[in-house]
């Protein structure tokens, strides 16, 4: 296997870890974007199945899948993005409802 493949496939192997971290599954619940990132996972799944068939597939047309890799690779880092901005969101999110909370039990905030 190729070295960008070889990271291909861990960083995709990151996105399964992202997309099945706990702030991200209570903020997918709150703002129903499950069936979204339920059907970005199964992209995921398809993409390695094919990573794993492109090795194969190299020894005949290595400037197509060089191309397809590159493709792949640009749309892993955009998936990548949009994750790191839900959990963003999620984060931002989570504070101001604890911030919120303590301030309604009396508590003062620092801010």
């Amino acid at each position: 296997m190729a070295i960008g493949e070889i990271f291909l496939t861990a960083f995709i192997q990151m996105l399964f870890e992202k997309l099945s971290s706990r702030d991200l599954w209570n903020f997918r619940r709150r703002e129903r974007i499950h069936t979204l990132l339920t059907k970005w996972k199964k992209m995921l799944e398809q993409i390695e199945a094919v990573l794993a068939d492109a090795e194969h597939k190299q020894m005949t047309n290595q400037e197509g899948i060089r191309l397809w890799l590159e493709d792949l690779e640009d749309l892993a880092y955009d998936l990548d993005d949009v994750l790191d901005e839900f959990a963003t969101e999620a984060l931002r999110r989570k504070v101001t409802e604890e911030s919120r909370a303590s301030n309604s039990k009396g508590e003062v905030s620092d801010r």
